[in-house]
């Protein structure tokens, strides 16, 4: 379940921001179509930037996903989630380490002004939250044969 989590997670922030693997010589331009929009920009050192912050992106999902499923462990166990600790914990949560390795790259290299880094981390645990009810999913009976679509 943490792996397809994941995955799909890794997919919409893929979407959100787009990083192609440079092959020969570097071209600044539009993205193709498959990528939904978007474009290469001139200075490769704000692409790297770009692809460090993007990185940090799947992280947070792969982190965020670890701690819905660690918490939804401790439920079934009758104790308390801890998830918004995993999450939010000022010193070891994983929306913190996002925000701080940001932070880093920002203060390094220019990121395009056209979009908020910094702001991905809330939509990106969001994402990996939404999904958690199509991972832990109940037909109404408990039977699982109700539900016509996952």
């Amino acid at each position: 379940m943490k792996k397809f989590l994941g995955t799909m997670t890794a997919i919409a922030v893929a979407a959100l921001i787009a990083t192609p693997a440079m092959a020969g010589t570097y071209a600044a331009g539009p993205l193709p179509s498959e990528f939904g929009g978007g474009e290469i920009p001139a200075d490769p050192d704000v692409f790297k930037a770009i692809g460090k912050a993007s990185k940090e992106g799947s992280k947070l999902s792969s982190g965020a996903a670890k701690c819905y499923s660690k918490g939804a462990k401790n439920v079934s166990k009758g104790s308390p989630s801890g998830v918004d600790t995993c999450i939010n914990n000022t010193k070891k949560g994983v929306l913190e380490k996002y925000e701080a390795k940001v932070s880093g790259i920002l203060a390094k290299s220019p990121l395009p002004p056209c979009h908020d880094f910094l702001a991905d981390g809330g939509l990106i645990v969001g994402l990996v939250k939404g999904f958690n009810p199509l991972i832990y999913c109940q037909s109404p009976s408990g039977a699982f044969i109700d539900q016509a679509s996952f």
